[in-house]
């Protein structure tokens, strides 16, 4: 029997690992086949020789969640790592990303939003609503999707235009006075030629920090609106044109972490709030926070730590089908980025020192991508095309310090940043079914890439004998231009063992620009070796995958594994040095090693679906000039293991039919360690979160409800634990980034 790998052209299944769609035939009741768009075309999740895992529709609507930090428990070998600011929000596949604040360095891990390459990773975490699906792809994906993608992509795939008549809305109530109200609405303007479609969402809660500071609001609190409008003309069969518009805006009083511990022995200076210098466990005696595993407690003014962001733009795709298949893609964008952040560095406003951290940055990017796809006889198909990208960030950041014990007040280091990054390329892939079961493919891209940085920093000059000059560093002005050339690529065997059920080998390299170091609080000596500003090494990454996919039981079971390789040279990171400040650098080579695997069942019983991910992960410093000490440690923040539990039963109410459905989901992950040299003050434990959902729709489909508890148990855990700021002076504090405390959430929907 031949199995030809053909285009196909279904609609996008919900996700073989959480939520599938069912069909039945022959009275049985089946998982239905997953397209997936990883490979730039359409195409079976069974039949893609790469790891991808797929988040779908009807995942989001059962479960509410809307943004990134609530997927990565349930796709194997995704992680999370907030910090104070959504401009170094970390997302990890397979334990590896960059980490940095500075506007020079870009993620690990490319953010797609329908086609287009958010040149920011931030702009990946605003709210996700009418979502399609989203594909967490893993390993290098340079070939294809080239921009910053050495450790994987997320690709989101937001609804299309439909030409009937159709729209839905919901109502979400939550704890923390947590308010949601999302709608769409989709139809025809010309019968069959011209569609449209508008999305809206606005979503509020409180602040979910206590502030103990009195008169003044909680904090991390969230406030954001998002519009999105999709025109799609299609004229014939063989073109189409889909113009989308959105913009989305923020304003929050976040992110703060909290102390997890304190120290008698660190001796901090006062600020305007009292000119005593004190001890900063005495400070927090006076409001009475007590650091520890669960501290939800901070004193500020309300007023020092705000984060306004706004994002928008324009993307036009284009398609044109040719005669004999061949299909020409187009993807046109322009998009602008805006955020304005303030921040109490030190969660406290009794104790002011590096005590709030200002930056005001814009980031406009355009970009254009010309794309292939088509067949070269019988047995060979392509994608190819030509890719070009421009962005300029501007940025203007501050320290400010009062030092009221020296008389000083409103110190203050003022950083004025740019840089431009403009990249092209061209790129290609070609599958050959060298017989009825084996293909051959192989892919590669040429990435012609310039960046051109510039700095100025000034600063009030405090107390020499002071500790705080160690933040500040000296005045500076520099520039430094990049121009760097790199082909990357792939090779991947394919081979069907049967119809049903493939095995794939992969071998890849890819590739990340070069950063240039503009952070405000950067390097104490703040050049390279020719007098400009540091530069840190293209990241190159290095992959082998087995990977095994495949449908069983006469497709009640299907099962997805890789076991896989991984060594990146040069990785951009942040590292603590020994005054434990953290500093961008390059890790000479990280060497991940690691499985995954994710099951779905559908047992005999009606209604039951189960599903399950495993993750195995050893992510070591293989290689580190710059401190050799940690060569052969663990890599920060990357838990040992990771286990999801899905149970999901779907049954009827009454003779009216109404469809009902109750889940429990359950993630488990392993003790990890945020620090380099995995010292004992940055462990956080293992820790399992519990879910539980219950949700009915009428009989007619129009009205749902679901009612939800997330974290049902009150777990108290954080993402991240890190040294304080006032590890320089002698002292040791550790802070942490906490995950949601118990939350209880009533959705009420509505669909016509």
């Amino acid at each position: 029997m031949k199995y030809r790998h053909t285009t196909l052209s279904l609609a996008m299944a919900s996700s073989l690992l959480l939520i599938p769609n069912l069909s039945t035939a022959e009275g049985l009741t089946v998982l239905e086949e997953i397209v997936v768009t990883a490979r730039k075309q359409n195409e079976s999740l069974v039949d893609t020789p790469i790891a991808v895992s797929v988040i779908g529709a009807e995942f989001f609507e059962q479960t509410g969640f809307n943004s990134m930090s609530d997927i990565v428990k349930f796709v194997p070998g995704f992680d999370y790592s907030p910090t104070n600011t959504t401009r170094a929000n970390g997302t990890r596949i397979r334990g590896i990303s960059t980490f940095s604040f500075s506007d020079g360095f870009e993620s690990s891990v490319a953010t797609v939003i329908d086609g287009v390459v958010m040149g920011r990773e931030a702009q990946g975490f605003f709210d996700l609503y009418d979502i399609e699906s989203v594909e967490v792809i893993k390993g290098p994906q340079g070939t294809l999707f080239g921009k910053n993608a050495s450790a994987g992509v997320v690709n989101v795939r937001t609804k299309k235009p439909e030409f009937e008549f159709s729209g839905g809305s919901d109502v979400m109530f939550g704890s923390d006075n947590e308010l949601r109200v999302r709608g769409t609405v989709t139809g025809p303007l010309i019968e069959d030629t011209l569609a449209y479609r508008l999305t809206g969402s606005s979503h509020v809660t409180d602040g979910k920090l206590n502030n103990a500071f009195p008169g003044q609001d909680d904090v991390n609190d969230k406030d954001t609106w998002s519009l999105r409008g999709k025109l799609l003309f299609q004229p014939s069969d063989n073109l189409s044109a889909l113009l989308t518009v959105d913009t989305v805006k923020e304003d929050n009083a976040c992110c703060l972490p909290t102390y997890l511990t304190s120290n008698d022995d660190i001796f901090i200076i006062a600020s305007a709030y009292t000119e005593n210098a004190v001890q900063l466990q005495a400070a927090l005696d006076e409001f009475g926070i007590k650091p520890g595993e669960g501290n939800r407690d901070v004193a500020i003014f309300d007023d020092r730590i705000n984060q306004e962001s706004e994002a928008g733009g324009v993307a036009l795709e284009l398609n044109y089908g040719f005669e004999g298949g061949t299909q020409l893609t187009s993807i046109t964008s322009w998009r602008d980025w805006e955020i304005d952040e303030f921040n109490e560095a030190d969660q406290l406003s009794n104790t002011d020192i590096n005590n709030r951290n200002g930056t005001e940055a814009e980031s406009t990017q355009v970009s254009q991508e010309f794309r292939l796809f088509g067949d070269m006889g019988d047995s060979v198909s392509y994608v190819a095309g030509l890719f070009y990208f421009n962005e300029d960030v501007d940025a203007d950041g501050s320290i400010f310090v009062e030092l009221g014990s020296f008389g000083l007040f409103n110190t203050q280091l003022q950083a004025v940043r740019s840089v431009e990054t403009t990249s092209a390329a061209l790129f290609g892939e070609f599958t050959w079914d060298v017989t009825d079961r084996f293909s051959l493919i192989v892919g590669g891209r040429y990435t012609d890439e310039e960046k051109k940085g510039s700095y100025t920093r000034t600063y009030t000059p405090i107390n020499p004998n002071f500790p705080q000059s160690e933040f500040l560093g000296a005045a500076f002005t520099g520039e430094t231009i990049i121009d760097d050339q790199d082909f990357s690529g792939r090779v991947i065997g394919r081979y069907n063992i049967s119809e049903n059920v493939n095995t794939y080998l992969t071998l890849s390299r890819g590739y990340k620009g070069a950063g240039i170091d503009v952070a405000e609080s950067a390097n104490l000596n703040f050049v390279n070796e020719e007098g400009g500003l540091p530069v840190l090494d293209p990241e190159i990454p290095t992959l082998v995958e087995l990977g095994f996919k495949g449908w069983f039981l006469d497709k009640t079971l299907s099962i997805n594994t890789a076991l896989f390789t991984q060594s990146v040279e040069d990785l951009q990171s942040i590292n603590r040095d020994a005054a434990g400040l953290t500093r961008n650098i390059s890790i000479t080579e990280i060497l991940s090693n690691g499985l995954e695997a994710d099951v779905t069942y559908l047992p005999p019983v009606d209604g039951l679906t189960l599903s399950a991910s495993l993750t195995w992960l050893d992510v070591k410093y293989e290689k580190f000039d710059d401190q050799p000490a940690l060569e052969g440690a663990d890599y920060q923040g990357v838990p040992e293991w990771a286990v999801s539990f899905i149970g999901d039963y779907a049954f009827k109410i009454g003779d009216g039919g109404w469809d009902s459905f109750v889940r429990a989901e359950y993630y488990w992950q392993d003790e990890k360690n945020s620090s380099a040299g995995g010292e004992e003050a940055f462990a956080i434990d293992s820790y399992g979160l519990l879910n539980l959902r219950a949700g009915v729709t009428s009989p007619s489909g129009i009205y749902s409800v679901v009612l939800g508890v997330e974290n049902a148990t009150g777990e108290d855990y954080p993402y991240f634990v890190g040294g304080s700021t006032f590890a320089v002076l002698g002292g040791s504090a550790t802070s942490q980034f906490l995950g949601p405390d118990r939350t209880y959430r009533l959705t009420v929907g509505a669909k016509f």
